[in-house]
């Protein structure tokens, strides 16, 4: 797998789009595309495993009751709209794997790379005010 600069540019290499900059989701004509953050700082809560074919994303409380951005609202429910629609029909996904973000422990800049295979949410559980869990696991 090779790591490009840039999220945007990985996701060109799949014809997806976001739909801002900040988006934690992208679409491709006929699939999500979720981000896993691979040098997350919160290693508990963000546990990606190649070897395994998983990745675990737990995501915290976020509301504006609570502090946060309207953006930051926005994208969230962004996130849990398609990951509970991917859920209830099954959907094989894309996963593109990051590193450096804001967040991230890795030095120069965004990196992303679009894990080749497809991808399944196979474990989903909360809501977007409670807090949110969901499993991804490599289906082919």
């Amino acid at each position: 797998m090779r790591y490009i600069k840039g999220l945007g540019a990985a996701l060109k290499t799949i014809n997806a789009s976001r739909g801002d900059q900040y988006s934690w989701i992208a679409k491709t004509e006929d699939s999500y595309v979720f981000t896993a953050e691979i040098d997350h700082q919160d290693k508990d809560n963000n546990v990606y495993s190649h070897p395994d074919g998983t990745f675990n994303k737990n995501v915290r409380p976020i509301s504006k009751e609570l502090g946060d951005a309207h953006p930051t609202v926005r994208h969230a429910v962004e996130l849990y709209e398609a990951i509970k629609e991917s859920f209830e029909k099954q959907l094989k996904c894309n996963l593109a794997l990051v590193k450096g973000t804001l967040y991230g422990t890795s030095e120069g800049g965004i990196k992303a790379a679009i894990d080749g295979n497809f991808w399944q949410v196979k474990e989903f559980s909360g809501n977007v005010k409670e807090g949110f869990h969901f499993l991804l696991i490599r289906v082919e």
